[in-house]
């Protein structure tokens, strides 16, 4: 019988391997007609493009943080290290949520991508959707892959 009580815990688990295969099915899909998944990246960028705007004015590291908390972590991302001044704000991470995570569903990082014909470069330029939002607040959001880890940063423009 099926139960209404599940931990936190294991619905974020389900959320974020459900995020995940969408992302990487979705780029597949992309991909088969030779659409690369950044065109959609940077199309739900620009629909988003005002979503940072009560943070304008604010460091690097605060709208960072909130980048992290509300947008990249959900996604299932886990960060690996961070730094911070006032005008930049760097986190170093695994784009795809925790092997630990993925193992609970019977997969591992490398399975899910190749599951969808999606390489870890295509899975990580969805980071390029938050330029936009970040642009319209004054700060230059840049990402890129670096030894099998996403780097993603915001500087003051």
């Amino acid at each position: 019988m099926a139960k209404n009580e599940v931990s936190k815990e294991v619905l974020l688990d389900g959320a974020q391997m459900i995020i995940a295969a969408t992302i990487a099915g979705i780029g597949g899909f992309l991909k088969e007609r030779d659409i690369p998944l950044k065109e959609w990246a940077d199309y739900m960028g620009d629909a988003f493009e005002g979503s940072l705007g009560h943070l304008e004015g604010r460091g690097a590291g605060e709208v960072m943080e909130h980048l992290l908390a509300l947008q990249v972590l959900p996604l299932g991302a886990e960060v690996i290290s961070s730094k911070s001044s006032p005008g930049k704000a760097e986190v170093t991470l695994k784009a795809l949520p925790p092997e630990a995570v993925l193992e609970k569903f019977g997969t591992t990082p490398a399975e899910l991508l190749e599951g969808f014909d999606v390489t870890q470069r295509e899975y990580e330029s969805i980071f390029s959707m938050y330029e936009p939002a970040a642009r319209s607040i004054g700060l230059k959001f840049e990402h890129y892959l670096k030894d099998d880890q996403a780097i993603i940063s915001l500087t003051k423009s």
